[in-house]
């Protein structure tokens, strides 16, 4: 039987909750379970589960939207009032929708065995920083659009040049959407369309693969165990590198540098299965003669390490684990 991991019933439960916004659900079966199974393929993608869809015979989002008889399972089990009530609480419903998928697919949903490897703080912190010296002068406003006009424009057959120019004249600066659309054909507006999807995947992909690259380095030095996950397959051919990459490309995703970032860490850390260990702030001894800042941890003698979480002229107010206490600093 074909398996999905437990904890990704929750971001379909997240598609279904965005599909209910627009749907009815009383007289759209068919409808309904045509976006179940595109939103199913989506999270799967997400989430590197590629082996799975392979096992459903869903490799591409056509296939799971117009699949004929997992969609016609999916309706029947919609239309079942015993498993899916659209009449019932609104906020039971994106759970409800979740199973019916899972249960149309003969999906069994499993607890795959922990393979978590820790890493310290300051690896999160190093792997951060090399990250957005690489990313976030990629990602700024021009020049991500601008490479992917530029990377776009060669592959436009010469009679759709014009359009095309009136069309990226009306590009966000993302390069993901028009502002304003111009008064150009159909034809020519869905090959600028396909041009600039293709344009932007290209582009953010090298501008991601030397800093994925970097982190791995970095994190290689601590475990070379949780680096070579990075490049080796989730399920069956993607890695998290590919997934982390999807990710950003998605035009729902941010383009905002700093999100970027937050994003690649946060998805090599999943797919890989990295823990990261809280940063421990450094530790001053606590001296009479020396000024301290809010925030900063100190070593008392006494007392042990505190906070300080408050500074008036020459006092501070310190938390330390059995309680506050307020001591001199320099004025």
């Amino acid at each position: 039987m074909p398996q999905l991991p437990r904890d990704q019933l929750l971001p379909l439960q997240e598609v279904a909750a965005r599909i209910l916004e627009t749907k009815n659900l009383e007289s759209e079966p068919s409808a309904l379970a045509r976006e179940l199974l595109v939103g199913f393929h989506d999270v799967c993608l997400r989430h590197g589960q590629d082996g799975l869809l392979a096992e459903l015979d869903l490799t591409d989002d056509a296939d799971a939207a117009e699949h004929p008889d997992l969609r016609a399972a999916l309706a029947t089990r919609l239309s079942n009032k015993a498993e899916f009530d659209p009449r019932g609480p609104r906020n039971a419903k994106p759970a409800q929708l979740a199973l019916c998928v899972v249960n149309a697919l003969g999906v069994e949903l499993v607890d795959p065995p922990a393979r978590t490897i820790t890493l310290s703080g300051a690896v999160r912190s190093e792997v951060a920083a090399a990250l957005a010296r690489a990313i976030e002068p990629a990602f700024a406003v021009p020049k991500l659009r601008d490479d992917i006009v530029a990377a776009a424009r060669p592959r436009v057959p010469e009679e759709h040049h014009v359009g095309f120019e009136k069309l990226v004249a009306q590009l966000d600066d993302t390069g993901a959407r028009f502002v304003k659309q111009p008064k150009v054909s159909l034809d020519i507006v869905q090959a600028t369309q396909q041009l600039l999807g293709d344009a932007r995947h290209a582009v953010i992909e090298r501008a991601l693969n030397p800093a994925i690259d970097r982190a791995k380095e970095i994190i290689a030095r601590t475990s070379p165990e949780a680096a070579e996950r990075i490049d080796q397959p989730i399920t069956r051919e993607r890695t998290p590198r590919q997934v982390a990459i999807h990710r950003v490309v998605d035009p729902r995703a941010s383009k905002v540098g700093a999100h970027v970032v937050h994003a690649v860490l946060g998805a090599l850390g999943e797919l890989a299965q990295i823990a990261w260990q809280a940063e421990e702030k450094a530790t001053r001894p606590y001296a009479a003669s020396q000024a301290f800042a809010v925030g900063e941890l100190i070593e008392h003698p006494k007392f042990g390490k505190g906070t300080v979480v408050a500074i008036s002229i020459g006092k501070m107010d310190v938390e330390f684990e059995h309680g506050k206490a307020t001591l001199v600093q320099k004025k």
